[in-house]
């Protein structure tokens, strides 16, 4: 269930999760706290499971992991922050690029590129189908 408390009131929202979970909802998402202590209140008074959504620049207050799971949250999504992180990272390189400059301090090696996509891996299950 998705309660958003930007289009009525957080006790409101609190009581449609409340409801939903009474209904059978196996997870509840609160959409948009504006604060820690309306996070808490609703972890506190909202039994089951739920979702926390951590979006920079958002209106809910970006917590680490450890905290949201000690304040009741049993799953957080970060649905932006490696998409904006890459096209950052991007945007830097080719600016570096433009500039011709180096971007070795913006990269992986190669191998370690090679590791992370799965290459290194893909190579050994191809040496070990082989045909001779």
């Amino acid at each position: 269930t998705i309660e958003c408390i930007q289009f009525t009131t957080i006790e409101d929202a609190i009581q449609r999760c409340i409801a939903f979970r009474e209904a059978g909802c196996d997870m509840t998402f609160l959409e948009a706290p504006q604060s820690v202590e309306q996070m808490t209140e609703y972890c506190q008074r909202v039994t089951g499971p739920k979702l926390a959504n951590m979006l920079e620049y958002g209106s809910t207050p970006i917590l680490p992991p450890a905290e949201l799971q000690k304040m009741g949250y049993t799953m957080a999504a970060y649905p932006l922050t490696l998409l904006s992180a890459s096209i950052k990272a991007m945007q830097e390189s080719l600016e570096l690029i433009k500039e011709g400059k180096p971007t070795y301090d913006k990269i992986l090696s190669f191998e370690k590129t090679k590791e992370v996509v799965g290459f290194t891996e893909y190579a050994k299950e191809e040496e070990r189908y082989k045909v001779e």
